[in-house]
């Protein structure tokens, strides 16, 4: 017997293993931060950074937005993003900062 999102099944069931296909790539609340707009684990990662950042002074180097996070007792996860940003690089505005994370949004309101 396995478990899915869509609850415990029999190996096999030709039924649920097509919604087992359809739901691993499925955008939602699975921890995996997907280059989907409407994935809400990206949408949560990006408010989170957010949160740890908005007190820094934009234009902000990459060590400026880690101390700020850092003072903010940001959780891993934000600063293991933080990480991924090239040492002594200078972002005018968040934009800058979303587009080198891989978390900037296409659509606006």
């Amino acid at each position: 017997m396995t478990h899915t999102p869509y609850g415990s099944r029999q190996l096999g069931d030709p039924i649920e293993d097509d919604l087992d296909r359809r739901s691993w790539d499925t955008p939602g609340r699975d921890g995996v931060v997907t280059g989907d707009e409407t994935d809400p684990d990206r949408r949560e990662l990006r408010a989170r950074i957010g949160e740890h950042v908005s007190l820094a002074t934009f234009p902000a180097t990459t060590e400026d937005l880690t101390e700020t996070a850092v003072r903010s007792d940001a959780p891993d996860e934000v600063m293991e993003s933080l990480g991924l940003l090239e040492r002594g690089r200078t972002f005018a505005n968040t934009r800058e900062l979303w587009q080198a994370l891989g978390l900037e949004v296409e659509q606006r309101f």
